[in-house]
């Protein structure tokens, strides 16, 4: 099996869930808007050309990624701490959306060389406190995004999540205008 067919069984998979977000404009799926709208786009371009250039391949093989680890996250709170209530779960969208941003300093993390571990348990510790919050179904206080912040600034010079790099990338395949509402109206506007 390749990772297109992954895709097209993932996004089977998890087509309730993704129009359940969708069509409560949830701040869980509008934060993978860009990254969406370019797999998606991608996908379809490679079922109806039959294949893709090799950075467009690498640009798909790392959107599909990302979203596929996000949503094993969401699916498992889903089940876990709200027994399936989509609606219940998205009162916590902000809080939900603290611990993927979390996850995505730790996976950049872990991917860079000089990466330490006192650095790293900064975050985990972070997600363990986020983590109560979500198994408590309580919304988090805005100043553990400024914790976050503060964590983040002092182990990264620089960062770009995979979100704000599909943003470039819907830009340059021109699926959305310089607008970040477009990408957001562009998967809203449609069902998966």
């Amino acid at each position: 099996m390749d990772i297109y067919t992954d895709y097209g069984n993932w996004k089977f998979e998890n087509h309730e869930l993704i129009n359940a977000l969708i069509s409560l404009k949830s701040k869980i799926i509008s934060r993978f808007s860009h990254t969406i709208l370019v797999v998606d786009y991608l996908y379809d371009k490679r079922v109806k050309e039959g294949s893709l250039d090799e950075t467009l391949e690498v640009i798909f093989e790392t959107g599909f990624n990302y979203i596929h680890d996000h949503f094993m996250t969401i699916q498992s709170i889903l089940k876990s701490e709200y027994r399936g209530n989509i609606k219940e779960m998205d009162k916590n969208a902000k809080t939900i959306n603290l611990l993927l941003y979390i996850q995505d300093f730790e996976n950049e993390l872990m991917n860079t060389p000089d990466y330490k571990d006192e650095d790293y348990k900064k975050l985990s510790d972070l997600e363990d406190k986020v983590n109560e919050y979500i198994e408590r179904h309580e919304e988090i206080p805005d100043a553990y995004f400024g914790i976050l912040d503060d964590i983040t600034v002092q182990i990264f010079d620089e960062y770009q999540g995979v979100n704000e790099i599909m943003y470039e990338v819907a830009l340059d395949l021109d699926l959305i205008k310089d607008d970040t509402e477009d990408s957001v109206d562009a998967i809203f506007g449609k069902m998966f």
